[in-house]
């Protein structure tokens, strides 16, 4: 029998399951009709199992796990996670939360997102660095990890995807909200932050690519400072997720309609800072322009002065 979704709801946490398992599968390189020639089940519910669309139970779990030849190890905590689905609430109240819970990347999540509303108000996301601009941010300790190209990677090629590709590949619409100090330069030397700039200006003629630029005349504002992602998604079972980023890494998610109020929030305040996309990408092109060509773009800030 089916298990339903609790509250119709599936969190990062149930999905989290739901990955670890498809992981199983696709170690032995298994598709679903293999899989389900050991297992029993049908392609059709191995579908919704992988997919979060129906709950996982610890017996579910155990069979996959034992024809996929998972570790016990690994079997055990999906178990917990899969014992903790049925009510999160009870299950803390009385195991605690002293135990190992599974993990997933900003990466994994992003995946399965449909559209990104990103703040960044210090660095630029990994979304949008260049492997320079990267590594210069890794070399002064600000960032902890390498970053994923392939995730990278295959996230841009969704920011291509037109509409009528929109059925094979979902299309994923981003929009980048940077201030102006982040444009400036601070992380490696003038070269690393032209390229940088050389691509977000590629990046903003991209379809699902939209970037504002908060206005540096505008003083203070509510949400001033904060850097964080809210992800969107398609499917009614997924609710919206806030990102917090920190440099160092040690992210926060927030699952809660009141954990994203605030956030909310703080898209509505900058609307009202922001410059407009046409704006901003001048704005950015003029950046680099001064990164790039300085004599060039100082005679055509004298030039503008004297018109």
């Amino acid at each position: 029998m089916a298990l339903q979704l609790v509250g119709g709801r599936a969190s990062l946490e149930v999905r989290a399951l739901s990955r670890t398992v498809l992981g199983w599968r696709t170690r032995r390189d298994w598709s679903l009709l293999e899989l389900g020639a050991q297992v029993g089940f049908s392609t059709a519910k191995l579908s919704h199992l992988c997919r979060a669309a129906q709950r996982m139970s610890p017996s579910e779990v155990v069979l996959i796990g034992a024809a996929c030849g998972a570790s016990d190890d690994e079997v055990e905590l999906c178990m917990r996670v899969a014992q903790r689905a049925v009510d999160p609430q009870m299950w803390d109240r009385i195991n605690g939360d002293a135990w190992a819970r599974l993990t997933w990347t900003p990466w994994d999540v992003l995946a399965e997102a449909s559209e990104l509303v990103i703040v960044a108000a210090e660095t630029l996301p990994e979304l949008v660095r260049t492997s320079g601009y990267h590594a210069a941010l890794v070399e002064s300790g600000a960032a902890a990890n390498d970053i994923d190209l392939a995730n990278q990677q295959e996230a841009i090629d969704r920011l291509r995807v037109g509409n009528k590709q929109a059925e094979k590949l979902r299309r994923l619409n981003v929009r980048l909200i940077v201030t102006e100090q982040a444009l400036k330069g601070g992380v490696g030397d003038s070269r690393v932050m032209a390229d940088q700039l050389e691509h977000l200006e590629e990046l903003g003629e991209l379809p699902g690519f939209e970037l504002r630029i908060v206005d540096g005349d505008v003083g203070p504002y509510f949400g001033m400072g904060v850097s964080f992602t809210l992800m969107r998604f398609v499917e009614k079972r997924f609710d919206d997720v806030v990102l917090l980023h920190t440099l160092h890494g040690g992210n926060t998610w927030l699952e809660s309609a009141a954990e994203r109020a605030p956030y909310e929030r703080v898209l509505t305040a900058l609307d009202d800072v922001v410059r407009t996309e046409e704006r901003s990408l001048l704005r950015l092109n003029e950046a680099s322009l001064r990164l790039r060509e300085p004599a060039r773009h100082l005679q055509l800030v004298t030039d503008q002065a004297r018109s």
